[in-house]
């Protein structure tokens, strides 16, 4: 049944609510032989390329952890939902999957705007939030913890290595919208730090196919590099054009956001081979333990399961630590959780070892700069260990618990 904006924010039915969310979070769930937590991802409409090996890498997480005896001898139960690729959806299912689910986590609403719909409604439920996407960073909330990488984790490694070994000359082309508008901000600042020049900010709406005219000004700029932030299907006719117009090999393409979708696999390798990019994860990591995780990987889905690639994989690591706090509170009630991701939890996984942030509610990793070469990517440089950005000590829920904006960098 379709919830209403008025049965949604209705004083009496939100008290009731609230009332039946704290009694849960008191340990109405001691009884049961079974722990539920939420994937609240895009298993249909245009952004289902993201969501569904997103929610794969939750069901593999949960997998694991129920055959090696469970959580606190209980089994976890994941409670799937699917937004379809419509922002309205996710408020609705939050709130489903805290007063009728009573689940004691939630994973997933990967794009900005599913996120902002999203939090208010947990937090109000005080039902933890774990944010799997790669991000624009800045997020310090006391009921969110990101797991993957935020700009300064993914657009700073990526722009270090591009200024020192591609040249100083960058071209920014990108979809217009706030993260890619905010990401554009990391440019600035890594220019102003590496010697570099932004030569331009080029933006262009996402239904757009044809970029003749943007692949012109390019030339007519003559970058040493151009950085895509170009995103979604027709984004994807941008690398065809540009290989077609024999630029590829001309003027090489660095991005923080291709083959998110898995474009590598779509397009042609010669619309693509050199590419660029930077993430914590990606596939062909040659690691006993990413051997092992894709092992299972295939257990769950088969041999033709989709790529695994950096922005799903926060489905994956997300409940695997949310799963470490657990164990280290001995509790699934949000306080102790909290805490314990709080104190520093520090998990060895198939992209390396990753330590939750107390302050930030961020995520220390690894990222690793790779290339494409016939739709396989390899090494070319990792950075290890990178911490979150505190914002210059601005972006601390212990000394800020209240906070809930958005922190950006300073030019």
């Amino acid at each position: 049944m379709k919830l209403s904006r008025r049965s949604f924010l209705g004083t009496s039915a939100a008290l009731s609510a609230a009332s039946i969310a704290g009694s849960f979070a008191g340990g109405a769930w001691a009884a049961s032989d079974t722990i539920a937590i939420a994937s609240l991802h895009d298993l249909s409409g245009p952004l289902d390329i993201y969501g569904v090996p997103s929610n794969l890498c939750m069901k593999v997480a949960v997998e694991e952890i129920n055959g090696a005896g469970g959580l606190l001898g209980k089994k976890v139960e994941l409670k799937v939902y699917d937004g379809q690729s419509d922002i309205n959806k996710y408020p609705q299912y939050a709130q489903k999957a805290a007063l009728n689910d009573r689940v004691v986590m939630v994973q997933g609403a990967l794009s900005g705007a599913a996120r902002e719909a999203t939090r208010p409604v947990l937090r109000k439920y005080k039902i933890p939030f774990v944010y799997g996407s790669f991000y624009e960073g800045g997020l310090c909330e006391k009921n969110t913890f990101c797991v993957n990488t935020g700009g300064n984790q993914q657009v700073v490694p990526l722009l270090e290595w591009s200024f020192k070994n591609l040249g100083k000359k960058l071209y920014y082309i990108a979809s217009d919208y706030n993260a890619p508008r905010n990401f554009g901000i990391w440019n600035h600042v890594m220019a102003k730090r590496e010697g570099g020049q932004v030569l331009a900010d080029d933006y262009y709406p996402l239904d757009v196919t044809d970029f003749t005219a943007a692949i012109a000004k390019i030339q007519a700029a003559k970058p040493d590099v151009v950085h895509s932030c170009l995103v979604g299907g027709p984004a994807m006719s941008f690398y065809r054009q540009w290989a077609a117009a024999g630029m590829l090999k001309r003027i090489p393409i660095i991005s923080i956001v291709f083959a998110a979708g898995n474009e590598h696999e779509v397009l042609a390798p010669e619309e693509t081979d050199g590419l660029i990019v930077a993430y914590n994860y990606f596939q062909e990591l040659d690691t006993p333990k990413n051997k092992e995780f894709l092992a299972k990987v295939e257990a769950v889905a088969g041999k033709n399961h989709p790529y695994i690639n950096g922005e799903v994989f926060g489905g994956y690591s997300g409940v695997m630590l949310w799963a470490e706090a657990v164990k280290r509170a001995g509790s699934f009630e949000r306080e102790a959780v909290l805490a314990a991701l709080e104190s520093g939890i520090r998990w060895e996984g198939p992209a390396g070892v990753m330590t939750t942030d107390g302050p930030t509610h961020n995520t220390t990793q690894d990222v690793h700069i790779i290339k494409v070469e016939n739709r396989v990517w390899s090494l070319i440089e990792k950075k290890e260990q990178i911490p979150p950005d505190t914002y210059g000590g601005k972006c601390n829920v212990f000394t800020n618990p209240n906070q809930t904006d958005f922190l950006m960098p300073q030019i």
